[in-house]
């Protein structure tokens, strides 16, 4: 068999083995690049406000949301890098509260997960296991999370191939005037040029992900370990003392850790609860943080801080990794390219299914 008839052999039956399972991760991938927005621009009237000179202190923001909630305590605040969105604060009844964080109106507040919220854990799920819930069946979700894998491995091996069919002709257009096969057939090699490198990258950051073995080749290579369990810390209660307020656990946070900025505040509840503080350094392209300060909740003491840019080189490798899948490695930008790119891999799907069908029909 000559070799371009293999490689067009290996790239059609890859393709129908993995179609299916592409088409999904690119439908939901292209949706999840925006996971973190969707529910801001479904929900302006709670999320947007118009930014002042400053926000007001927290000690404030939290009185207001508690005397509107009475018997109700503020356990988490949340802080957003965009200076256009309301503080979200968590209560101890599961009610999350918007607020908005320049002159302290509050703009709402839900309980329990929305619609949205429960739809996007959906498609996040199916995206990682091919299934909405993978608690009511573990063994089929471990299952999916096996076949996603080999699909982005699959998409690894079309990508080389398809670029290396669509060598000899160098296609970049569609002739929209042609025949309808034509047309599909030019869009698939047009398409597929274009998204190729996207493709390529989304593919092997997918199965670094996918396959958690692969992961530790990033701590064999930079020959270091992942970072140690996460330990509870405990404030030792002081008779007669009252505890410090938010805003001065924040600033011991932000003192602990100078180069970063406030993510996320959960407040102890407990006499032996302590302060912990997330914070965010500009090194760290993931929108989740994994850097913290956490305080004693009596004597203001910092009992541990665990700072991004001190943990091993591997284990930033594997954020690194994940964050440039998700496209959250430059914001708004990468979230647009993965979420085109993730369309454009199920226009590859259609198209390619649609040059199969045919031909088999000849």
């Amino acid at each position: 068999m000559p070799q371009r008839a293999l490689i067009l052999k290996i790239h059609l039956y890859l393709g129908l083995v993995a179609a299916i399972f592409l088409a999904i991760l690119g439908l939901t991938g292209s949706i999840m690049a925006f996971e973190g927005d969707i529910n801001h621009w479904l929900h302006p009237d709670l999320w947007y406000v118009t930014p002042g000179a400053r926000p007001l202190p927290e000690n404030d923001l939290i009185s207001i949301v508690q005397n509107q909630f009475p018997r109700r305590r503020v356990v988490i605040a949340q802080f957003f890098r965009a200076a256009n969105l309301a503080q979200a604060m968590q209560l101890s009844d599961g009610t999350t509260v918007y607020v908005n964080p320049y002159d302290g109106t509050v703009l709402g507040s839900t309980v329990g997960l929305s619609n949205s919220d429960i739809a996007l854990g959906y498609i996040h799920q199916i995206h990682l296991r091919l299934l909405p819930d993978p608690r009511s069946t573990p063994r089929l979700a471990a299952a999916g999370k096996v076949v996603v894998s080999i699909a982005g491995l699959i998409l690894c091996l079309l990508v080389p191939t398809g670029v290396t069919l669509w060598w000899r002709r160098k296609s970049t257009a569609i002739n929209w005037k042609a025949s309808w096969f034509k047309v599909f057939f030019d869009a698939h090699q047009a398409i597929g040029i274009y998204a190729a490198l996207f493709l390529l990258i989304a593919s092997l950051t997918g199965i670094m992900i996918g396959f958690g073995f692969l992961e530790q080749t990033y701590y064999l290579v930079t020959r270091s370990s992942p970072p140690p369990r996460p330990q509870s810390w405990a404030s030792v209660p002081v008779p007669g003392a009252t505890p410090i307020m938010s805003d001065e656990a924040l600033e011991i946070a932000r003192r602990a850790m100078p180069n970063a900025t406030v993510a996320l505040l959960v407040r102890p509840l407990r006499p032996q609860g302590a302060y912990t503080v997330m914070m965010r350094v500009p090194e760290e392209t993931s929108e989740t943080v994994h850097s913290s300060v956490t305080i004693d909740q009596f004597s203001g003491k910092v009992l541990y801080v665990r700072n991004y840019l001190t943990e091993s080189a591997g284990y930033r490798l594997v954020r690194f990794n994940r964050s440039i899948h998700t496209g959250d490695v430059l914001g708004m930008p990468t979230h647009i390219i993965v979420s085109l790119s993730s369309l454009l891999l199920v226009a590859m799907v259609i198209t390619g299914l649609v040059i199969w069908w045919k031909k088999l029909a000849v």
